[in-house]
């Protein structure tokens, strides 16, 4: 299995193209993965040898929140409620803007909670800057 510094978990290829070329762009990492769905995703995280081996976790999980089979705060759940997942940073990354999606959102334990822009070159600053605090800045605990 191999290291992906950031995992980003959304049904929208649009954003997951927008989110690579932001990555890349700024040379952050070459390191990323993307699943197209929770359920993709939860398969691979919840593996006996993934969760073995914290040297794999990511720095990041960008988490949208709506998607088909199981949603962004199912897999949060899933994630925080488990010992093995429970300390990698999940921040939120979704296009609502409602203050119960983002409530239950923390309440469940996400880091942080960003909101998709419509606008591309806005989408990517806000890519760029929460990558670049949570690989540089922020002090894994792997």
């Amino acid at each position: 299995m191999q290291q992906s510094d950031i995992l980003l978990v959304d049904d929208s290829s649009e954003v997951a193209e927008l989110t690579k070329y932001a990555i890349l762009r700024k040379k952050l990492t070459e390191k990323w993965e993307w699943f197209s769905d929770a359920e993709d995703a939860s398969d691979v995280l919840f593996r006996h040898e993934y969760t073995a081996r914290r040297d794999l976790h990511p720095f990041l999980i960008l988490l949208d929140l709506h998607m088909p089979r199981l949603s962004g705060h199912d897999l949060l759940r899933m994630l925080k409620g488990n010992k093995a997942t429970s300390h990698i940073p999940v921040v939120m990354f979704s296009t609502s803007t409602d203050r119960e999606d983002i409530r239950k959102s923390y309440e469940l334990g996400a880091n942080g909670y960003l909101v998709k822009s419509a606008d591309a070159h806005t989408l990517m600053d806000t890519v760029t800057d929460a990558v670049s605090y949570w690989t540089a800045r922020n002090l894994p605990a792997r």
